[in-house]
């Protein structure tokens, strides 16, 4: 059975589902706490998904529980699995699910791609495209999309399916990025909300790349964006759990260049190489210029 990878870092959005209904024989044998990979499978008994590990049963997620996470369903129809990680606790298991709208793109991942991991947001000029229009982007809502990046000229462009969606910025500010795109096509993960686009780029310096994400095919003849901009109350923002004004800013062509980041990525506990701080762009004020010539 397919096995389809969930987001690990929804851009720091968690949502642990605590299970109601936990195999104890299991979750006893394992030192708590702890954390271990899991597959949900779906449980046609119970109308929900099974919590299985290495080390056996987990627990189950109830059709009730599961009802929080519809898009699930389109696992489910399409006959395959998904896998995340579950936080382990003596006799409670909590199940990283994250947020709901951000579970599954609305496409597959681009053909002949490799996946690059998450865990930094940065924003998307989808001001300079005519192929998508704002009010098709506000029109999905809340959302995620696969997203591949393009080295065309001094720029990265980064489109959806055969759409450009976006500038995310010069290549002068991702000099990994160019090299890798010199060597194979790179794929992303996009969220999406309130109208406003972030992609997700690699936090951790060890690990680039994730796993590739299998085809759903139940969504072929779908498109991505809806034609036009529903009425307010088609909006599907009542799905979020968090102000997204938090995370998402408007993107950087509306401010300073070295402002693109809606978080500045901390490299003090990691091991980051010159190489990957390339890959991002050091704010600098024109207040900490003038200090430094001071």
């Amino acid at each position: 059975m397919p096995d389809y990878p969930l987001p690990a870092n929804h851009l720091g959005v968690e949502h642990l589902a605590v299970l109601d209904f936990v195999c104890l024989s299991t979750t006893l044998s394992l030192p708590a706490p702890t954390q271990v990979p899991v597959t949900l499978e779906a449980d046609n008994r119970t109308g929900g998904w099974r919590i299985r590990s290495m080390f056996g049963t987990l627990g189950w997620l109830n059709a009730q529980e599961a009802a929080d996470f519809p898009d699930l369903d389109r696992l489910r129809a399409a006959g395959m699995t998904a896998s995340t990680t579950a936080e382990v606790n003596l006799d409670e298991v909590a199940v990283n699910l994250g947020l709901a709208p951000w579970h599954i793109a609305r496409n597959d991942q681009p053909d002949n791609t490799v996946l690059l991991a998450g865990g930094v947001p940065a924003a998307v000029d989808t001001s300079m495209t005519s192929d998508v229009q704002q009010s098709q982007i506000e029109a999905l809502g809340t959302a995620s999309v696969f997203v591949e990046f393009h080295h065309i000229g001094d720029d990265i462009v980064i489109t959806v399916d055969d759409a450009v969606f976006g500038l995310l910025g010069p290549a002068a500010d991702y000099e990994l990025l160019v090299q890798l795109l010199a060597q194979t096509p790179l794929a992303a993960r996009a969220y999406i909300a309130q109208g406003l686009v972030a992609v997700d780029l690699p936090a951790d310096p060890q690990q680039l790349f994730v796993a590739s994400v299998p085809k759903l095919n139940s969504d072929t003849d779908a498109t991505v964006f809806p034609a036009s901009l529903p009425t307010t109350g088609e909006l599907a923002d009542e799905l979020l759990s968090f102000d997204p004004t938090e995370y998402l800013e408007p993107p950087h062509a509306t401010k300073n260049k070295s402002q693109r980041f809606f978080q500045t990525p901390k490299f003090d506990n990691q091991p980051a190489t010159e190489a990957f701080e390339a890959l991002f762009r050091k704010e600098e004020t024109d207040t900490d210029t003038g200090e430094e010539n001071n």
